[in-house]
């Protein structure tokens, strides 16, 4: 999950659901008539940030700042977006936050992190301690997903389970979940935020042939599996993931395509 180049190139899947959610709440969150503080949190290699979220933002922001885990993440974005209002900065957002941080921002995005996030409290504390008093965050994440099944079944195989010991850290915190939205919710109320949305839509996604999804998963995988046998591993990845999922052939045999669905939560709430 370090290489932002190949991440740049082979997350069509974030991009949709971030231009879908930003799409559907454009109209509540509260931007001001100028001077706009924004905090993107788990950025990446900052191109969802700069091509998607800025699309959304008034001209006359004051400051956007972009935070990774990834420090390699981070350089990239620097390189490729930053300037004089743009900045990316290295952030675990389940760990301490600095106080150069808090009571910072008016508005706070998150697109496809928190699903890797098990402190789930203390992430969402600290997205509440970066805003200023009336801001608001728009947050989404995986609950379920049938990836996170073949995770477990890998997990279980003698050739990779060495590999796979730390799965469940790897694994939605609401992808066994029954009733997602309700324990969001009562963990923002405690909390502290206001005015809270909390949806769990299923949604599809379509990748037009296998070579597609290797390249997604490659950019995305957690785990340290060596290069020289990821073929191999991305084989048997798909041995478990055909089971969950629907692979047909198209055009007269002349490629597949995989179609699978996954449940996306979507947060909105003010602080």
């Amino acid at each position: 999950m370090n290489n932002a180049e190949l991440y740049q190139k082979n997350n069509s899947l974030q991009k949709r659901d971030a231009l879908d959610a930003l799409e559907e709440f454009a109209k509540k969150i509260r931007w001001k008539k100028h001077g706009d503080r924004v905090i993107d949190i788990g950025c990446g290699d900052g191109g969802i940030t700069i091509n998607i979220l800025k699309e959304y933002m008034p001209e006359n922001f004051e400051r956007l700042v972009g935070c990774d885990i990834s420090e390699n993440m981070i350089n990239f974005a620097n390189i490729h977006h930053g300037n004089e209002r743009t900045h990316f900065t290295t952030l675990d957002i389940e760990g301490f936050l600095p106080l150069t941080l808090k009571n910072k921002f008016d508005h706070a995005f998150s697109f496809y992190v928190l699903h890797w996030i098990k402190h789930q409290e203390t992430a969402f504390t600290n997205i509440y301690n970066m805003l200023n008093v009336g801001g608001d965050c728009l947050l989404v994440f995986i609950g379920y997903h049938p990836i996170y099944e073949a995770y477990r079944i890998l997990a279980r195989n003698n050739k990779w389970s060495s590999w796979l010991q730390d799965v469940d850290r790897f694994i939605s915190p609401y992808h066994d979940s029954q009733d997602p939205e309700k324990e969001i919710k009562k963990m923002m109320e405690e909390i502290g935020y206001i005015n809270i949305e909390v949806s769990s839509k299923q949604k599809v996604f379509i990748y037009n042939n296998p070579e597609s999804l290797k390249k997604a998963v490659q950019a995305i995988n957690p785990f340290k599996i060596p290069l020289d046998v990821f073929n191999e591993y991305f084989e048997d990845y798909m041995d478990a993931f055909r089971h969950m999922i629907q692979i047909r052939e198209i055009n007269n045999n002349e490629s597949d395509i995989i179609k699978f669905s996954y449940n996306l939560i979507t947060v909105y709430a003010t602080k």
